[in-house]
């Protein structure tokens, strides 16, 4: 059960006053108007205010008091007398420091002169800007090392971050949500499709380094955990093929690194290949692409002018040689996405594990989106300074097969009759992989609505 602010009590008491006070006012007036019809008219005028106008004055006054302050009395805030942001960010004359390069970028993703950098970028932003009332806020590098801090982990939250920086935890949610709109106003600045002249120059560096030409650049799909179970109507639908609960995120990279196009916010049992037909690469390719230029991809999608996937290796069929080549040539540039995503999450674990609840509110997974956004920016800016991963971080455990049968869309093997010897289930596989692709449930599967195929 929620529990009730002191506020939130006293505006229910002074609602009821003035309305007993008010009732109480047109009894009054209602007697008044009787005994004047009574006793005929009068000149005589009582100096006195009548006690139920003074009473629904007083009670209407007090009502309008609560209900235009945030807090019922001045509040005291503590103040800890420990400075952590100081303490980390200070270096001697010397050089020493309390905490080192190395530690420091392990608790905040990146180094000091790269934070600064980044402070510089997003301190401008109106949503830093003190309104007329109300507490100062933190120094803009403060406020971004709390952002940073939260999404450098697993299973932070408000009460971690107040123990570890000693300051509230709705200063720490208040911070965040300031850096992260900031961080999210530059996603047309920093996540960008390359125009045509630097598809040809990524194109020039790919075909020279995997012989590919025309390549302007790499696709997958991956997968971001939810560690607590949605509470909407469609919770079933985030049941992904790898975790419990998930979202599926479509990705486009560069031989940079640097991410170029996203799409997220499907179920986690949302098909790569869905999530693909739905960006506005697929959809407007004239727009994104030259008449020869085409992505790079794994067996996950289905081939076209613009996407060139690797050959799929069907449940119970031996692959053709040549197709076998193919694929063996596709693998050394398909590890530049499973590499980028690698960077991405292992600098931003709470992408490992969202310790974020989705309801039936669209701003719950809005709230989600907009983190995931703020993470990718960051990540292509830091992937343009040049700010190296740590050596510790774990970034390689988005990897994949390139031909994982579970990711494989079966369509054209259910044409063909099942091999001699093949696994009694293999027809049953084979159509549990094509539902993944194209059965999308519409509603709660708990509902009668009509699904769609």
């Amino acid at each position: 059960m929620s529990r009730l602010s002191e506020r939130s009590k006293a505006l229910a008491t002074a609602r009821s006053t003035y309305n007993r006070a008010k009732a109480w006012l047109a009894i009054d007036l209602l007697d008044s108007d009787s005994d004047d019809g009574d006793s005929g008219s009068d000149d005589s005028v009582d100096s006195d205010v009548p006690a139920p106008l003074l009473a629904f004055l007083l009670a209407r006054n007090a009502y309008n008091s609560i209900l235009g302050c945030r807090y019922v009395a001045k509040r005291t805030c503590r103040k800890s007398q420990l400075k952590i942001f100081e303490n980390d960010l200070h270096v001697e004359p010397d050089g020493m420091q309390w905490m080192n390069a190395r530690d420091f970028k392990k608790k905040y993703r990146m180094s000091r002169d790269t934070l600064d950098i980044i402070t510089e970028m997003i301190e401008g932003h109106d949503v830093f800007k003190r309104g007329k009332a109300g507490p100062s806020q933190l120094p803009v590098k403060h406020q971004l090392m709390v952002f940073l801090e939260f999404v450098g982990g697993e299973g932070k939250s408000n009460d971690t971050q107040r123990s570890t920086f000693q300051i509230s935890g709705g200063v720490c949610e208040k911070s965040r949500k300031r850096v992260v709109k900031a961080l999210v106003s530059m996603r047309d600045q920093y996540i960008v499709w390359p125009d045509e002249q630097e598809r040809k120059e990524i194109a020039a560096r790919l075909e020279k380094a995997f012989t590919f030409p025309h390549c302007v650049g790499l696709m997958d799909g991956t997968l971001v955990e939810l560690a607590i179970t949605p509470q909407c109507d469609d919770s079933a639908d985030y049941h992904g093929r790898k975790y419990g609960y998930s979202l599926t995120i479509g990705i486009i990279n560069d031989d940079k690194r640097k991410i170029r196009a996203r799409l997220s916010g499907f179920p986690g049992s949302t098909h790569d290949n869905r999530v693909w037909r739905n960006m506005d690469q697929y959809q407007q390719p004239e727009k994104f692409f030259g008449p020869t230029e085409y992505l790079l991809c794994d067996t996950a999608f289905n081939p076209s002018n613009h996407c060139v996937p690797a050959y799929k290796q069907l449940r119970g069929y031996l692959m053709d040689e040549e197709e076998e080549h193919f694929n063996t040539a596709l693998g050394p540039p398909r590890v530049i996405t499973e590499h980028t995503m690698g960077i991405w999450k292992g600098r931003f674990p709470w992408l490992r594990k969202i310790r974020m609840v989705i309801t039936n509110k669209k701003k719950s997974l809005r709230r989600i989106l907009m983190y995931i956004d703020a993470t990718i920016v960051l990540h292509n800016i830091l992937m343009e300074l040049g700010d190296e991963p740590g050596e510790d971080w774990d970034c390689d455990a988005d990897m994949s097969d390139i031909d994982d049968e579970d990711r494989i869309p079966e369509e054209k093997v259910l044409d063909l009759p099942v091999p001699p010897g093949a696994e009694k289930d293999t027809r049953r596989e084979q159509l549990k992989n094509l539902m993944r692709e194209k059965f999308v449930r519409k509603h709660n599967y708990r509902t009668r609505d009509k699904y769609l195929m």
